[in-house]
């Protein structure tokens, strides 16, 4: 089951919203409908979406987040994404808004490993 949830804190005169879970078809209403109160807040002078708990967003999220960003912008007001998981960063180059988002800081990831830890063993058996 897809859900989504979606907070919205004040630091300062900023607005900082935090999705949680997933963003897609059935549930990128939720967030659309959250971010469209926030900047129909007057003088609203940021809005960071921290979307360091969104474990999938698909094109719909996209197209949420694309005429929100316009609209702050409209208001005076600037957009930024921070947090982005692995997940969200892959979706937003593969479509080419990678820059256009704004995106300002990645998740933590760990680090990749070519080699395993251990040696293995033919026929790749982990050694006891």
């Amino acid at each position: 089951m897809m859900w989504l949830e979606v907070a919205v804190e004040a630091e300062g005169p900023n607005a900082v919203v935090r999705p949680r879970g997933e963003i897609d078809l059935t549930t990128a209403g939720i967030l659309w409908d959250t971010l469209d109160r926030v900047i129909q807040q007057v003088a609203i002078p940021k809005i960071e979406i921290d979307m360091g708990d969104v474990s999938f967003m698909d094109c719909a999220g996209v197209r949420t987040l694309i005429p929100i960003k316009q609209h702050a912008r409209e208001q005076g007001g600037t957009f930024v994404l921070t947090h982005i998981p692995p997940v969200v960063e892959r979706l937003l180059s593969a479509v080419g808004l990678d820059h256009e988002l704004e995106p300002r800081e990645r998740a933590a990831r760990a680090p990749l490993r070519s080699v395993p830890a251990e040696p293995l063993a033919w026929p790749w058996t982990t050694p006891r």
